[in-house]
């Protein structure tokens, strides 16, 4: 088991943060959905959706048309338990099996730091999107990036955070526009104090999303970790 998956799997993070398995749970994807504004029946795509607790909500309360994706097959089974009915694939975010424009939002919470290209990723959701579809990014970033814009030596969502400006350069060099950046670095704050009450210390965590080596974690604490959601769209004149 990769240390991502360790994280993610791992009864330490779901007895903390619930089923959602991220900083915010399921208010911080009601207010990008709100924000969105997806007309019922929608067709949605939860990419990395973990137990469905995004894809259920869209698919319940939100009554969209919604997909789960994951590649663990794991949290892909215990998903099938909790959102009986759920539509749940397994593929990889880097290739997505579905045909081009055919989706009014994808969901990307907590996935992108974990993927070995997320060039590749925003590439596809982009593709996947019809015009004018949205794409909400929610993950771990760094508030203050180091100058020569490496990532740090750390495995996990921790090694896979950039900052702000290189996110955002990203998304629209893969054909999206920006529509909304905000910075929640609370929650994640909130996350990190509940498991220090829950367990003494936040080490177990962080522990499961990295070895340190190579000047990670000093290199990390320069970089203070935040957390942000981001609202991008596909260009309408982008039919590409």
């Amino acid at each position: 088991m990769s240390r991502a998956a360790a994280l993610y799997e791992s009864p330490l993070l779901r007895q903390v943060a619930g089923p959602a398995l991220r900083p915010g749970g399921l208010a911080l994807t009601q207010r990008a959905l709100a924000w969105c504004g997806f007309a019922p029946g929608a067709r949605v795509l939860d990419v990395g959706c973990g137990l469905g607790a995004s894809a259920g909500h869209m698919a319940g309360e939100q009554g969209l048309r919604a997909l789960g994706l994951d590649i663990s097959p794991g949290m892909l089974r215990e998903a099938r338990r909790a959102q009986p009915g759920l539509p749940l694939i397994r593929a990889s975010v880097e290739a997505l099996p579905l045909a081009d424009a055919c989706l009014a939002g994808v969901l990307c919470e907590c996935a992108l730091s974990l993927t070995a290209s997320p060039p590749a990723v925003l590439q596809e959701c982009r593709r996947v999107l019809l015009p004018g579809g949205r794409l909400i990014l929610s993950d771990i970033y760094l508030r203050q990036p180091p100058a020569d814009h490496k990532r740090v030596a750390w495995s996990g969502c921790l090694g896979g955070a950039l900052g702000q400006a290189a996110l955002q350069a990203m998304v629209a060099d893969a054909g999206l526009e920006l529509l909304l950046w905000e910075d929640h670095s609370h929650l994640l704050r909130e996350l990190a104090a509940r498991l220090v009450w829950a367990h003494g210390s936040t080490e177990a965590l962080w522990g499961a999303c990295g070895d340190g080596r190579g000047g990670g974690a000093e290199r990390l604490s320069r970089g203070r970790p935040g957390y942000f959601l981001m609202i991008a769209q596909r260009k309408v004149d982008a039919l590409g």
